[in-house]
């Protein structure tokens, strides 16, 4: 895989982070190691599985993470529904506010990312009035609800009024459990709004429960026989 680097930096903000597993801080800057601009990382979880030296599926895992806290975000190039490539982008700006603190520095670099201040103040402005908000009384609920809602603003969907009391509204039919299942489904695929769980878990049958048993219903012969014993 192709770098552009003479190392790598972690700021303190990510290092000291306690909101990041020790894999996810650095699967953060493997990724931004290896990102460019436009299409952002396109390393495959078999990549990272060998750099990393653990399984795919815990790849798989530690990325789901990242996008769930709002670090990264996923986008999927198909052909003929296909998917043939997958992006990961490094959430700056919005990300986690240590990428905030470090625009000055990135501004005066070469090549480097540039954000105007003004867009600085209108990103503060629009998150005192949107994500500070209480939508749910349920704070695991409610912080995970305004991380979608961050992430709909990063990939160009508008957070009116309008566009959240539809979400909410979609939600609104289900347990605390699946609206939670249901966001944490739109944030890893980068949807701009939630839908209903495809693939409900299926009640298994117990195995002592014998299928083939059918109902056996008495006869009047029989019925009445055992009026008899039972002297009714």
């Amino acid at each position: 895989m192709e770098r552009n680097f003479k190392g790598i930096w972690i700021p303190k903000e990510i290092w000291l982070n306690e909101n990041l597993t020790l894999q996810e801080k650095v699967m953060l800057v493997e990724i931004d190691s290896l990102g460019n601009d436009e299409k952002g990382c396109y390393a495959s979880n078999t990549y990272f599985s060998k750099f990393f030296g653990i399984s795919n599926s815990r790849i798989s895992q530690i990325i789901k993470a990242l996008v769930s806290k709002g670090y990264v975000s996923v986008n999927y190039l198909k052909e003929n529904k296909e998917i043939i490539e997958r992006q990961i982008h490094i959430n700056r700006p919005p990300y986690p506010e240590v990428f905030n603190k470090l625009n000055t520095y990135l501004e005066n670099c070469n090549g480097g990312i540039k954000y105007s201040k003004e867009v600085y103040l209108e990103n503060a402005k629009e998150n005192n009035i949107i994500y500070n908000n209480i939508y749910y009384n349920n704070k695991e609920l409610n912080d995970l609800f305004i991380e979608y809602l961050k992430l709909r603003k990063r990939i160009k969907a508008v957070n009116t009024d309008r566009a959240i009391k539809s979400l909410l509204k979609k939600l609104e039919p289900y347990t605390d459990d699946i609206k939670m299942q249901m966001i944490e489904e739109a944030l890893v695929n980068s949807w701009k709004s939630v839908y209903p769980l495809k693939n409900k878990p299926k009640v298994e049958t117990p195995k002592w429960v014998n299928e083939n048993i059918t109902r056996d219903e008495m006869t009047d012969e029989e019925l009445e026989e055992l009026r008899k014993e039972l002297n009714i």
